[in-house]
């Protein structure tokens, strides 16, 4: 007899954690996440719409609650939670999220603004009346039959589809490695870009996107895309649909003018996308508009007021790209193939998949038609040999001692078989009266020119998919309609960040420790934390651009508009900019005064007149041992950046003491001991690129402890260690030679 240790089966770890990890990849790829390219259904969408077939809930069924749908559902196919099936079935209820929904609710079903569906158990459904193409073929052997989860019942692979399902409402799903995303289609085109497949197998995809113009969403919105773009895509079967809404422009009293939108892009949530515009304007970054309001009632309608002489286009662009107004629908056209193989299909692929699917779906119909059609035309035979000789077939039933005897007897005298000898024992005498003999007569003509017609069409692939586009022509008659979504190339609108930063004169506040601010006024916020002093103090305005060079040798350049703001300390420079460890601040400067000229709070767009050209602006910039050179600053004003940009190199061991403006003749430094050097400005090499300079002052036993450009015999206020001032008469040191040590002039120095 075996003992327990004899049925344990050794195996190793990482190959069982394996085997078990692809089964589970294989479950989720082919029973979950990917839509068959047949009937464009996941398993659990088949089988809610094959549970409310069963459950006769058609389109013209009075409506059920929604819990005994899905209830249905869960105890007969769909062994998963109950809340996973019901927002499988809310989600093909709404008309926000199908361009052709398939099933009608009634109740709450959610709303563009993210608003949850009620609860299952207060809203009801049944099948939307293009649901019943998916379904109405399925009693005539036209698709397998699996078992359920518990082998109880049988439930179809795949439903016998009337019209393209998966191009039309789309889908998308994430399995293990692998995605879907289709986005809707307007059943027409797709309809005629199948008929003219059909016409043409060969079809090339560019004649295909005739007919095919590109998605169509159930929110409308504009599609950007070009047409050498869509081929790509549909060509590769991978690809973004750029999506925009639609707008027009409003007049209002008093000169001014409202931006309305009429259409959101597909699955944007719009009471998020109003927050969004909320905050915008709250960060003052959409100073043109006054107000945002929602009037959408089933209609969308989302106004956006503008201020007097606001320029409604500079503002739709602005929030074209700040906001999901304008966004992107990622096309990955992977989909199960009919041997259940995951495969990333071409448009032209998945549309022969379909059209392969309903030469098999006819071709059944027909066959099941046919034998329906002879079995019946067998009975009817029956009945008119037994009209030709009622009387004897009375007779014979008369004499009979049961059923069997009789149907024995008349078998063999007319002779018939089982089943023709069933339906005439089953027969009402009154049937085989005149009239109703010529009733039974016309009917055998009509189904006998029926079977003829239908073997002639089986006979025939060409009358077969004649059928084929025959019938989807009358899906198109029926449930087709106009397109939704606009196809429009992109007009990107130029426009600068500053039109969206409001005007408003503020101080900088940069302190030595690297805690940076922008206040309305200083008074009582020029306070620092303990230990703490003051670096840059830069009246600015908004719009000004801020420079920040570190110790690194690199500068930060961010608009003034940019930086906190508030009665705070301010935030650290490492929070908003990348600075490395050990890297400190050690000058800021306003770029936009520097190099305008125009002080802080003027020359803004209220007085064009006190704006400046802007002029060319030389910088000194010089390290702790006294190595520095010129350079050009124009560079670092052309745009933000708060990753960085070189403009010095630094040697190991030295760091950048600071950075000045080099608009005088001569340059003043002291050292840490003490020491003055006079250079001249025109001794100094300027640099084009991030050098490491010249020795300018030889510092030995300390370090550069200030320096600024000077006129010649200027007077300069320092402190020394001791907190005394000390003025320098400079005609006492005359200009010296680059590189010198200098002369005495103060015991120490305390700060730059």
């Amino acid at each position: 007899m075996p003992t327990q240790e004899d049925s344990i089966l050794t195996t190793a770890l990482h190959s069982e954690v394996e085997n078990r990890f692809l089964t589970y990849a294989l479950s989720t790829i082919v029973s979950r996440s990917l839509p068959d390219v047949r009937d464009g259904l996941k398993p659990v969408h088949r089988r809610i719409l094959f549970a409310m077939w069963e459950m006769g809930l058609g389109p013209t069924a009075k409506f059920r609650k929604s819990a005994a749908v899905v209830g249905e559902v869960l105890g007969k196919f769909h062994p998963h939670g109950d809340q996973a099936a019901y927002d499988a079935m809310v989600r093909m209820a709404q008309p926000f999220s199908l361009r052709y929904p398939l099933v009608e609710g009634s109740g709450n079903f959610g709303s563009l603004d993210g608003d949850p569906a009620a609860a299952m158990r207060y809203t009801e459904a049944r099948l939307s009346k293009i649901a019943e193409e998916l379904l109405v073929e399925i009693d005539k052997e036209t698709v397998g039959y699996r078992p359920n989860y518990d082998n109880s019942l049988k439930e179809p692979v795949v439903l016998p589809a009337r019209f393209p399902q998966l191009l039309v409402n789309g889908t998308s799903g994430i399995a293990v490695g692998m995605s879907c995303s289709f986005p809707p289609h307007n059943l027409g085109e797709v309809i005629d870009g199948l008929g003219a497949m059909i016409d043409n197998p060969d079809i090339d995809i560019k004649d295909l996107l005739k007919h095919i113009k590109g998605p169509d969403f159930p929110t409308s919105g504009q599609i950007l895309n070009s047409k050498k773009e869509l081929k790509e895509i549909y060509q590769s079967g991978s690809g973004a649909i750029r999506t925009r809404g639609e707008y027009t422009v409003e007049d209002l009293p008093r000169g001014r003018q409202a931006i309305v939108f009429h259409s959101i892009p597909y699955l944007v949530n719009k009471a998020k996308l109003l927050e969004k515009m909320i905050g915008l304007m709250d960060d003052k970054k959409l100073p043109q508009v006054g107000t945002v309001r929602d009037e959408s009632t089933d209609i969308v309608r989302v106004v956006i007021e503008l201020k007097a002489e606001a320029n409604p286009e500079l503002v739709t662009a602005y929030l074209f790209k700040h906001t999901d107004l304008e966004s992107s629908f990622p096309m990955n056209f992977t989909a199960l193939k009919p041997n259940m193989e995951p495969e990333r299909l071409p448009l032209k692929d998945v549309m022969r998949y379909f059209l392969d699917f309903r030469h098999e779906v006819v071709t059944k119909r027909l066959n099941f038609d046919l034998r329906i059609l002879n079995a019946r035309l067998h009975i009817l035979k029956a009945f008119e040999v037994l009209y030709d000789d009622l009387d004897t077939a009375i007779k014979l039933i008369r004499k009979s001692k049961s059923r069997e005897d009789a149907a024995e007897k008349l078998k063999k005298h007319f002779r018939l078989d089982d089943e023709q000898v069933r339906a005439i024992l089953e027969i009402q005498l009154y049937k085989l009266a005149g009239l109703e003999i010529d009733r039974i007569l016309k009917e055998k003509a009509e189904k006998t020119k029926l079977k003829k017609d239908i073997e002639a069409i089986l006979a025939s692939q060409k009358k077969i998919w004649g059928l084929i586009k025959t019938e989807l022509l009358e899906i198109k008659e029926n449930y087709g309609d106009k397109r939704k979504s606009v196809m429009k190339a992109a007009d990107d609108v130029e426009f600068s960040q500053e039109d969206f930063i409001a005007h408003e004169d503020v101080t900088v506040i940069m302190t030595k420790m690297g805690w940076i601010r922008r206040v309305k006024t200083v008074g009582e916020n020029l306070r620092f934390k303990e230990g703490d002093e003051l670096l840059a103090l830069l009246p600015a305005n908004t719009r000004d651009n801020i420079a920040l060079f570190s110790s690194a040798g690199k500068v930060y350049v961010v608009k003034a508009h940019d930086l906190p703001s508030g009665s705070g300390f301010g935030e650290p420079v490492q929070h908003l900019f990348k600075f490395g460890d050990g890297e400190r601040p050690v000058t800021a400067m306003n770029l936009t005064t520097v190099f305008t000229g125009t002080p802080a709070g003027e020359g803004t767009d209220k007085q064009p007149e006190l704006a400046l050209a802007p002029r060319e602006v030389t910088a000194l910039t010089v390290s702790a041992h006294g190595i520095g050179f010129a350079f050009d600053l124009s560079p670092f004003n052309a745009a933000t950046t708060r990753a960085g940009k070189k403009f010095a190199g630094v040697k190991e061991g030295d760091s950048i003491l600071g950075v000045d403006i080099l608009d005088l003749p001569n340059i003043l430094f002291l050292t840490s001991e003490g020491k003055a050097v006079v250079v001249a400005a025109k001794d100094v090499p300027v640099l084009t690129g991030a050098g490491k300079g010249v020795k300018l002052v030889n510092v030995k036993n300390g370090e550069v402890a200030l320096f600024r450009a000077v006129r010649k015999g200027e007077q300069v206020k320092v402190i020394d260690d001791k907190g005394k001032e000390k003025v320098i008469d400079l005609k006492e040191y005359g200009v010296m030679t680059r590189g010198s040590v200098g002369l005495k002039a103060v015991k120490a120095v305390k700060f730059a």
